[in-house]
């Protein structure tokens, strides 16, 4: 299976698409690398259309990640890049794909779900000039007797080169693509949702201070995490961060994740006052709990009693609202009878 965050090939690739893959052919030359081969310059894909009831949902501007009922069809662009200094042919497909562990991952069977047979591409190849780019449509068109359920894939850019090495001519496969999270049903969007649970603090066998946090996914969509830690109220009132939580966790409906923020190593042990702000898409929660590192390297202290963020703000403005309307009622039933007895 290809992590779709990281790659591994013939030559150590470091691409900049959201989701990324590469193979070496054959397949017992992946993972090793040699710093002979040239390098081969990037290649990209990037999204340029997101539906209109997703503007604000930052997980669809990188993914295609909507809600569709059978029976309809939607369109999405996407650019190819190629930023080596020689021309590059792509090929384009459509691929399935699974979470593993919490990884989104490529499917071992290309064709594991019908993602494959419903997402067609307007061009099977394109040539990109180097240094430039080239913009392809691919539609995504649902049967009216698709079942009910959220299906996982990815829409790839792939090329093929050879090079000459030790033990003869290798052909080198790269390839980066776009996830694909495709709810189909009657109806709206299914509800997205997750809850932090646990925080627990802790430190890395090289003595590093480290918090863990698991994250329960609540809803009925997948969920991709990302968040940041912040560190308040520390020894002498000092405050740290915020550090990022560590990318490339994918949730199941009903799974859970342990997620890790690596904090600085000149960090003193605590007490300190932590706020994490976990989110995936439109989504977000807040957790704080007061933390304290342990001394000794490659261990976990204590969980935190932790204390999810209530939006009190955001409960004001509502109740603010509520009162509003009821006074604007009463006041309207205490002027209709004096109108009524002056006409």
């Amino acid at each position: 299976m290809e992590r779709l965050q990281s790659i591994v090939c013939v030559v150590m690739l470091a691409l900049l698409a959201p989701l990324e893959a590469a193979t070496a052919v054959p397949g017992e030359l992946a993972g090793r690398a040699t710093s002979a081969a040239p390098d081969p310059g990037d290649i990209g894909v990037r999204l340029l259309e997101v539906s209109a009831n997703r503007i604000d949902d930052p997980r669809a501007r990188v993914y295609i990640v909507d809600h569709i009922n059978p029976g309809t069809r939607i369109t999405r662009r996407f650019e190819v890049s190629n930023t080596s200094n020689t021309a590059r042919r792509f090929t384009l497909y459509p691929g399935a794909a699974e979470i593993v562990d919490n990884n989104f991952v490529a499917a071992a069977n290309q064709n594991a779900n019908e993602l494959p047979e419903w997402i067609t591409i307007d061009r099977s190849e394109v040539t990109v000039a180097a240094h430039d780019t080239a913009v392809v449509t691919a539609t995504i068109t649902i049967p009216p007797s698709a079942s009910r359920g959220e299906r996982y894939g990815a829409i790839w850019a792939q090329v093929a080169s050879s090079t000459t090495g030790a033990e003869g001519n290798l052909q080198q496969i790269r390839r980066v693509g776009i996830r694909v999270y495709l709810d189909v049903g009657p109806g709206g969007d299914p509800r997205s949702d997750f809850t932090i649970e646990e925080l627990v603090p802790g430190r890395t066998k090289d003595g590093l201070p480290v918090v863990s946090a698991k994250v329960k996914n609540t809803g009925e969509r997948a969920l991709d995490l990302s968040g940041k830690l912040q560190l308040a109220e520390g020894p002498d009132g000092i405050s740290a961060g915020p550090f990022p939580v560590q990318i490339g966790t994918t949730v199941v409906p009903g799974g859970a994740a342990d997620v890790e923020v690596l904090l600085g190593s000149k960090l003193p042990d605590g007490p300190w006052q932590a706020t994490l702000n976990m989110e995936s898409g439109r989504i977000h929660r807040t957790a704080t709990a007061e933390l304290t590192f342990p001394d000794k390297h490659g261990t976990w202290g204590m969980p935190a009693n932790l204390a999810e963020h209530v939006p009190w703000r955001a409960i004001g403005i509502v109740a603010a609202l509520v009162v509003a309307v009821l006074m604007l009622v009463f006041v309207r039933s205490r002027l209709r009878p004096l109108h009524q007895r002056v006409t």
